[in-house]
């Protein structure tokens, strides 16, 4: 008993350490991933926010954004990610919406996040109406994140001075999430606790499903993917955000 016990013991142990390596390979693209993203934006783009119109920016990583994607990974459609969801709901309230999304994964994974912050400011503006934030995921040293985070939270706060901002909960780990919450509540801005499907599965993607990507074609979803949200977890992180607006 002893032995197979031990047995099954290594088992779990290696099957762990795969399960970490996958996911430090995603995070690895993610980061790339966003730093092209950032390069792109910074140097190339202007946001066209306009008086009339309701302007949304999302700040996120791969959840929000990734570039082979072209939307937030593991959805199965171009507009199924929460990201797409929450621009559903802002345009049947209010009309006509302006939004743009950004991954900002290398703040998360940089020692100094602090010299991050400036390449947001092309996409930040007094004219914004909404900002959501939802950034953590990659963070695998969290020495200082829950202070990087309330100081990012304040660099929005200074340059979208009229922005309600709305900071997510993590979507895998529950130390993190906290962090999340106590940085948000410290800068009296509104969090979208979504902490009930933190190791869910449910709300997960799965290995081998279908997704379609906006130019028609289909793309199957990784095993370096799959614990990323699934439809089910976009749509439950949509509905979070969205009861932090009216």
């Amino acid at each position: 008993m002893y032995r197979g016990g031990g047995l099954c013991l290594k088992v779990y142990h290696h099957e762990k350490k795969q399960e970490s390596q996958i996911r430090e390979l995603a995070s690895r693209t993610e980061y790339f991933e966003g730093r092209l993203n950032q390069v792109q934006n910074y140097y190339d783009f202007q946001p066209e926010y306009r008086d009339d119109a309701y302007n949304y920016l999302a700040i996120g990583n791969s959840l929000t954004l990734i570039t082979n994607w072209g939307r937030g990974i593991c959805a199965t459609k171009p507009d199924n990610d929460y990201y797409g969801l929450v621009n559903q709901y802002l345009n049947q309230k209010h009309g006509d919406v302006v939004s743009y999304r950004y991954n900002f994964a290398p703040w998360e994974t940089t020692t100094n996040r602090a010299s991050r912050l400036d390449l947001l400011n092309v996409l930040l503006s007094d004219k914004l109406d909404l900002v959501t934030i939802q950034l953590g995921e990659n963070a695998a040293d969290t020495t200082t994140y829950e202070q990087d985070l309330e100081a990012l939270i304040a660099y929005v706060q200074q340059r979208a001075t009229k922005a309600k901002i709305v900071v997510t909960g993590d979507f895998w780990d529950k130390k993190r999430d906290a962090m999340r919450r106590k940085a948000a509540a410290n800068k009296n801005v509104a969090f979208a606790d979504i902490s009930a499907i933190i190791g869910d599965k449910a709300y997960q993607s799965k290995e081998g499903t279908e997704c379609e990507l906006s130019d028609g074609t289909v793309r199957k979803v990784s095993k370096a993917e799959e614990t990323h949200p699934g439809d089910r977890g976009m749509a439950y992180i949509a509905e979070k955000v969205i009861e932090k607006l009216d």
